[in-house]
C-alpha cells in the first residue's frame, strides 16, 4: 500500500473545499428543512424561513392533524395556522430553530 503524495492530498482538500463552497451556497438559499429526529421516536421537525419581504425569521414545526404544533417563545402552540407570523417566525436562523425544537421535545409535543 503507498502513501498518497502530498500533490494528491493537496489536490483532494481543493476539491473538499469546492464541495464544502457548493454546499453553503445552496445552504444559504434554502427556505426549509425537514430534520429527522430518531432520538425522539422519530419526530419530524419543519424549520422554514419566512419570506424576506416580510422578515427574516425562521419558524420550528412538528406537522400533525388540523396544523400540527410550533415551538414559540411561549411554548409549544396549537394548529401552526393559526399563529401570528411574528410569534411564529421568531428564531433568527435555521440552526437556533432546530436548536430550540430538539430542547423542546423534551417538554412534551
Amino acid at each position: 500500500m503507498t502513501e498518497p503524495t502530498t500533490a494528491a492530498l493537496q489536490a483532494e482538500i481543493e476539491r473538499l473545499r469546492d464541495e464544502l463552497a457548493a454546499a453553503r451556497a445552496l445552504a444559504a438559499d434554502a427556505t426549509a428543512y425537514r430534520v429527522l429526529l430518531p432520538e425522539a421516536g422519530g419526530v419530524e421537525l419543519r424549520v422554514s424561513r419566512q419570506g424576506p419581504m416580510h422578515g427574516s425569521g425562521w419558524a420550528v414545526a412538528v406537522p400533525g392533524y388540523g396544523g400540527g404544533r410550533a415551538w414559540t417563545r411561549e411554548g409549544w402552540q396549537e394548529s401552526i395556522s393559526a399563529l401570528s407570523v411574528d410569534r411564529l417566525f421568531c428564531w433568527p436562523d435555521a440552526e437556533t430553530a432546530i436548536r430550540e425544537g430538539r430542547e423542546a421535545l423534551g417538554a412534551g409535543v
